[in-house]
């Protein structure tokens, strides 16, 4: 068969499985209510909240203006509640090391649901959570809260101690009450 006829067969075909599979499809106007009372057993489905990327952006801001208010540079990142990096900033002399810190900072207080001080006095009893890859449990990173469900975790390094990290970041989550 010629190249330009196996194509257009080709083609042909893949138009007609497209079709085929959406005419077995639900509409895309239908609502999730109306697909699942089709069905013979009833579900429903839960809600989930999140976080948007303009409030990661503003807890972002806030954290970093607060080190920089202190004359720290820092390193903030914001993740979702599944550790996803939402949004992340550097300051202009913070240490690259930072960003990676601030990372992981956020990563554990969501991964965890709390605040990395805390993980952090735990482990005096629990050494086996200093050794868990991917996570710091210095202290500056605290989970985010909306109603009481975690949507995320924020962290921030740079500052001298982890103490000033963790004011810095709990600074900018007082805005979100």
């Amino acid at each position: 068969m010629p190249r330009m006829s196996f194509t257009v067969a080709a083609a042909i075909a893949t138009a007609g499985a497209v079709a085929a599979v959406l005419t077995t499809l639900p509409s895309a106007s239908a609502t999730p209510n109306a697909v699942a009372s089709q069905s013979t057993t009833s579900t429903k489905l839960g809600t989930a909240s999140y976080l948007p990327l303009s409030v990661a952006k503003k807890v972002s801001d806030i954290a970093m203006q607060k080190g920089l208010e202190k004359g720290y540079p820092v390193s903030v990142t914001v993740v979702d509640r599944d550790g996803v990096v939402i949004n992340q900033q550097r300051a202009d002399t913070a240490t690259g090391a930072t960003v990676q810190v601030s990372f992981e900072k956020a990563y554990a207080a969501a991964g965890f649901q709390t605040p990395t001080a805390d993980i952090q006095n735990f482990a005096k009893t629990s050494p086996g959570f200093t050794y868990i890859p991917g996570f710091s449990i210095l202290p500056g990173g605290v989970p985010i809260k909306v109603d009481g469900k975690i949507v995320g975790g924020i962290g921030v390094s740079g500052a001298p101690t982890g103490e000033l990290d963790a004011d810095f970041a709990n600074a900018a989550l007082e805005t979100l009450n």
